[in-house]
């Protein structure tokens, strides 16, 4: 009797707890993607102590590429694109305009230390032949 109880217990906690949290999803705002963009460049500031002159850059990129990225999936969903191969050859896509401009904008020890940050270092030196 007393397992029947606490099974019960824990069930009814999990259905609470699932509700709850699900609700609190609901009211939490979806981000624009120029949010998401200053909120990265803010994180980038801090993370390759960027100067100003290159973070006014690196905000402006990423708030155009996020934007465009956004616009892109949000068409092909419409057209009824349904394979994840298709979404994720837009991400790289977008991702790839990112690192051009941002070898432009960084010197080249910001660089690396952006493309460790974001995880995309290995492929980098992949794509350019670096051991």
């Amino acid at each position: 009797m007393k397992a029947c109880k606490v099974i019960l217990l824990i069930v009814s906690f999990t259905f609470v707890t699932t509700h709850l949290f699900a609700q609190y999803q609901e009211q939490q705002p979806q981000k624009t993607p120029t949010e998401m963009a200053s909120e990265q460049a803010d994180r980038l500031q801090k993370d390759l102590n960027l100067k100003d002159h290159q973070l006014f850059f690196v905000d402006s990129v990423l708030q155009f590429n996020f934007v465009g990225l956004t616009n892109e999936v949000n068409q092909m969903k419409a057209a009824g694109m349904q394979t994840m191969e298709s979404y994720r050859a837009v991400q790289i896509k977008w991702a790839m305009k990112t690192e051009e401009a941002f070898e432009k904008i960084l010197d080249n020890e910001q660089f690396i230390r952006y493309l460790k940050v974001s995880g995309r270092y290995r492929d980098y030196k992949k794509r350019k032949g670096i051991k």
